[in-house]
């Protein structure tokens, strides 16, 4: 994970359309609150609203069409998901889904992030844990700034401070909660991508290996030396799938085992 420079531009059919659904579905709320904290009266929340094609282009340029968890390229193809979700919310894996949910919060800019589906929907779903479950915002009249969440929010928080990489492997930096949260309950230690990422550590072991190369036996290896560094810089940019963990591996000295 790495830091999201998401624009404070709100999408025009946010701002529009996304206001009037969240005033009615507010309203909606206002007219029969014990019936939706039941779960017997469920909102009708529209996905084409805030999945519109202008919504998540903003989020594919803000995030260089990266999974906002694991950062692997989505291009269009990503779910638009919800921080705080929408529907329902766990505090852990395997604990009841309790109601409303976040719902005042579906058509807010700052809540959406472009999410690969297997980590916005085998992993995260309805899980949104908090470090005091008490503090926890359960209608629009309440104040979500007084909620702690485990899992860590790229658009607000530098994700680098709490999770860092052994060689494909990551780990929460100095034992971080909200690191071990999040690497543990998103799968970012799943098999798929630590073999992908151990992937790209292989070429970049190969170009640092070229940059470390005494560049005066010719023309062409300057040439080839110079190309290796332009690489290797953007193996470690933003734009770059599994950037956190190019970082790491340059702070480490690009090892491999």
């Amino acid at each position: 994970m790495i830091r999201i420079d998401r624009p404070p531009a709100v999408p025009r059919v946010l701002a529009t359309r996304g206001t009037q659904k969240r005033d009615a579905i507010v309203g909606a709320y206002d007219a029969a609150p014990d019936e939706y904290d039941a779960r017997r009266q469920k909102f009708d929340f529209d996905g084409a609203l805030y999945g519109h094609s202008t919504v998540k282009r903003a989020l594919v340029i803000a995030q260089h069409a990266k999974c906002c968890f694991c950062e692997s390229k989505t291009g269009m193809d990503g779910d638009v998901e919800h921080y705080r979700p929408k529907a329902g919310f766990s505090q852990g894996k395997g604990q009841r889904i309790e109601g409303p949910g976040y719902y005042w919060l579906a058509y807010e800019w700052s809540n959406l992030l472009l999410c690969c589906s297997i980590c916005n929907q085998r992993f995260k779903r309805s899980l949104f844990p908090l470090a005091d479950a008490s503090k926890r915002a359960r209608s629009h009249r309440d104040d979500v700034a007084r909620e702690e969440p485990l899992f860590i929010n790229p658009a607000e928080q530098d994700p680098e401070e709490h999770i860092s990489f052994r060689y494909e492997i990551p780990f929460p930096v100095g034992g971080s909660r909200a690191g071990k949260a999040t690497i543990e309950a998103l799968g970012l230690d799943r098999e798929i991508l630590n073999e992908r990422r151990r992937d790209r550590l292989k070429q970049l072991q190969i170009l640092a290996e070229l940059v470390e190369m005494e560049p005066t036996a010719s023309a062409e290896l300057i040439i080839l030396v110079e190309k290796a560094k332009t690489l290797l810089e953007e193996c470690t940019g933003d734009a770059a799938e599994f950037a956190g963990m190019a970082r790491a591996a340059a702070r480490a000295g690009y090892y491999l085992r």
